[in-house]
């Protein structure tokens, strides 16, 4: 399977290559999680968000 991912044109060439690296090691280790965020995001918004996607994974089974 391929996926493609299209990153804004803004990003320098390492930021893409990271973020390529982090979605391979995802694929490779298991289920992968992504989670996005905007940049205005508040910092207690994006807690409750993860603290939400951690909650339905410990349910699911999916925790270690």
């Amino acid at each position: 399977m391929v996926i493609e991912i299209t990153v804004p044109d803004d990003w320098p060439p390492a930021l893409a290559l990271a973020i390529r690296s982090l979605f391979q090691q995802a694929v490779n280790g298991g289920y992968p999680l992504v989670t996005w965020a905007r940049p205005d995001a508040d910092p207690e918004a994006v807690k409750d968000a993860l603290a939400r996607i951690r909650a339905m994974m410990e349910e699911s089974g999916l925790a270690a």
